[in-house]
């Protein structure tokens, strides 16, 4: 079950931690919400003056301080992704957790505090479409009504038809343990940091975009060698977009399956989390219950209501 979830009324900050867009998608995110029957917050300066990132560096840190312990708040959606929340937390590994613990989400570069949030302060949250993607109808419809459905704890939600890439997938037997992961290159920059992966005992989720194969493969032989992978439960592989070679083919799929075939622990696919337009929530951080076999299934608990299937 999903720790908390939303009812009407409740209010969602927004923040910009990594990456900038046009300020006018802030009224769309703002109308998403409101559709939602949510209260939104958006600081008036959340989108500054910078040239990398949504704003200077000292404001971003403190939205999302500000974010993080507001009382009048029960959850935490960021803007965008892009790059730049891996530079907020050595500050933000300063700041004393907060009692109450939100609901957060966010993908992409945001797998830099998914994983601070679930080593340091032991929270579980939701890798799912930005909050820009969803008010500009980026996903697909499908996609944000299991998203709002999860919040809402409208949903027990399955996902099947998970496919074993290698041997000990193909065991029927089953996994209990939390998901711990997100953007391939954003667990390996946490690679030597004070907020560092942990995967022991977890299932580790991976994904990534227009990367190309032998990018790819360093980065998954990077997690082998810093013994990121010992010990872990099981890997699952998400959506792989783009990457393609100079000559337009693609050898992205033939380097995952290489990859899974010498791991000696279970390996299996998991569509349509990731990159795509089809790109469903991941609940992280709390233990789920993943099925191996010929047809995989991955079992979160976060009903208060019926059952959707994927």
């Amino acid at each position: 079950m999903l720790k908390q979830i939303l009812k009407p009324g409740d209010r969602v900050d927004i923040i910009a931690p990594a990456s900038g867009c046009h300020p006018g998608v802030l009224k769309k995110v703002e109308a998403l919400l409101t559709s939602w029957q949510l209260q939104s917050y958006i600081p008036e300066n959340l989108l500054g003056d910078d040239f990398l990132f949504a704003n200077k560096q000292e404001h971003r840190l403190e939205q999302l301080q500000k974010a993080l312990q507001s009382p009048q708040s029960r959850a935490v959606w960021c803007l965008l992704g892009g790059y730049g929340s891996g530079k907020l937390l050595p500050e933000l590994g300063r700041m004393i957790p907060p009692k109450t613990q939100k609901i957060f989400l966010g993908f992409s570069d945001i797998t830099a505090l998914h994983i601070f949030l679930q080593v340091k302060w032991g929270w579980s949250t939701i890798h799912t479409p930005s909050a820009r993607q969803v008010a500009l109808g980026a996903v697909t419809e499908d996609s944000s009504q299991m998203l709002h459905d999860v919040l809402f704890g409208k949903t027990h939600l399955v996902y099947e038809n998970l496919a074993p890439l290698n041997h000990a997938a193909k065991k029927n037997a089953v996994i209990a343990a939390p998901i711990i992961g997100g953007n391939l290159h954003l667990i390996q920059a946490s690679i030597g940091t004070s907020w560092q992966i942990d995967a022991k005992n977890k299932i580790l989720f991976i994904e990534d975009v227009n990367e190309r194969a032998y990018r790819i493969d360093r980065a998954l032989e990077h997690l082998k060698q810093a013994n990121i992978l010992n010990q872990t439960a099981a890997i699952l592989l998400g959506d792989f977009i783009g990457g393609k070679e100079v000559d337009g083919t693609s050898l992205v799929d033939a380097t995952l399956k290489r990859f899974a075939e010498t791991c000696p622990i279970p390996v299996l696919q998991l569509k349509h989390v990731g990159h795509g337009k089809v790109n469903y929530p991941l609940i992280l951080g709390q233990p789920v219950k993943l099925q191996l076999g010929k047809h995989g299934t991955l079992d979160f608990d976060c009903s208060l209501g019926g059952t959707q299937s994927v």
